[in-house]
């Protein structure tokens, strides 16, 4: 009897045992699923930042390049809007000057071939078409380089003042362009451009509709004005020029380009 007792209890006690190792089999078990399920959602989600990091980089990379191709557009651009304006800003002075000389009536040649170039226009054209893609699809936070940011929204306004100085000396030709009409033959203005658009200088010595002094004097003010006009804005576009070339240098210098 005592022996099938200390039986019992001997199976009591391994039936115990093999519980215990279960549950503590189980409980092991289950650690190791939930450690490999995170570590599982853990190592995607970096993956997919990764992913998306990349991507990212890629393009802020074309946007990088494509600013560039801009501001090497934007220097030519300057660069012939500079010698254009300087260019001009000199011939409209020779003209006020010939207008207000006492033997302009031997210049009318000269004159009216200056006088039609008055009107002669060259714009300079910004090249905004990334900044304006970055800033309208608010990507403008995919470019890393705050300094680099910076400086572009830097130049962006500085294209706006010059382009609003351009708008004034519009307005003023205009006023110039009203007050033609008390001086000038038109027939004999209209000559000095051919079907062409290219300008002809005259040969039979137009001369002036008027001997008035004072509107003769107001129109030369007009041209020295906008002869003024026409210089400041060509120094601004240097500035300008200067500061689309440091750009450039900074961009290729952030972004290791060189």
């Amino acid at each position: 009897m005592e022996e099938n007792q200390s039986t019992e209890i001997e199976k009591d006690l391994s039936n115990k045992d093999v519980i215990n190792s279960l549950k503590k089999k189980n409980w092991k078990s289950y650690f190791k699923e939930f450690f490999m399920l995170f570590l599982a959602v853990f190592c995607g989600f970096l993956a997919e930042n990764y992913r998306e990091s990349l991507s990212a980089r890629n393009i802020e990379k074309e946007y990088i390049l494509s600013l560039i191709e801009d501001l090497k557009t934007d220097t030519t651009n300057l660069s012939l809007y500079i010698s254009f304006r300087k260019e001009k800003s000199v011939l409209m002075d020779s003209l006020a000057e010939m207008m207000l000389s006492e033997e302009r009536s031997l210049m009318g040649n000269q004159i009216y071939f200056l006088a039609r170039q008055v009107f002669n226009e060259q714009a300079f054209i910004y090249s905004d078409g990334t900044i304006q893609q970055l800033k309208n699809a608010g990507n403008l936070r995919l470019l890393r380089n705050r300094k680099v940011v910076n400086e572009l929204l830097k130049y962006e306004k500085k294209v706006k003042v010059l382009e609003d100085w351009d708008e004034n000396d519009n307005r003023t030709k205009s006023t110039f362009r009203e007050m033609g009409g008390k001086v000038f033959n038109s027939t004999e203005l209209n000559k000095t451009m051919d079907a062409n658009m290219k300008f002809v200088m005259p040969t039979t010595n137009p001369q002036l509709i008027t001997d008035d002094f004072r509107i003769i004097n107001e129109i030369a003010f007009q041209i020295h004005f906008l002869s003024k006009m026409t210089k400041g804005n060509s120094l601004r576009a240097e500035s300008l020029r200067s500061d689309a070339i440091g750009l450039l240098e900074l961009i290729q210098k952030e972004y290791k380009l060189n």
